[in-house]
């Protein structure tokens, strides 16, 4: 038999097993991973708004006599560069719902700098080795064995 389990540090959270899942677990399961997609394409549009934006399309223009070939962006001639389907989703959206807009934006902001400094402190903080762990912060004074 093949099944899920989720596990947030350490402790079950829930079990997806074939024929033995109630229908409610399957609806909260699917409807967190529809928040997960959301919130992933948020994050797209807030740390990489041109590509998730325009894609890898490219528009010609004349410049000195030349052809040049330029990337897409918000200064793009009008015409010359389509949305990609996220992109028109979640504008379109977003006009219609502008406070969402805002607190979705800064949300994603918040969570990615609050990433970005859990990595440094991590990186930055020395670890204890195994055998520090093992004995503590145990002085020879404590230990009944050491002062004979």
């Amino acid at each position: 038999k093949q099944w899920y389990q989720r596990r947030v540090r350490g402790v079950k959270m829930f079990e997806v097993i074939p024929g033995r899942t109630m229908p409610q677990g399957l609806l909260l399961l699917s409807a967190l991973f529809s928040y997960a997609m959301v919130a992933l394409n948020q994050l797209m549009m807030v740390a990489m708004p041109t590509y998730s934006t325009y894609g890898s399309q490219h528009y010609m223009v004349k410049e000195n006599g030349t052809m040049v070939t330029k990337p897409c962006d918000n200064h793009s001639p009008e015409g010359e560069c389509q949305l990609t389907q996220l992109a028109s989703i979640i504008t379109r959206f977003t006009i219609h719902a502008n406070l969402y807009g805002a607190v979705v934006t800064y949300l994603v902001s918040a969570f990615v700098g609050a990433y970005v400094i859990g990595f440094i402190v991590a990186a930055v903080r020395r670890k204890r080795s195994i055998l520090e762990k093992a004995v503590g912060d145990r002085d020879a004074e404590d230990d009944p064995l050491l002062n004979l």
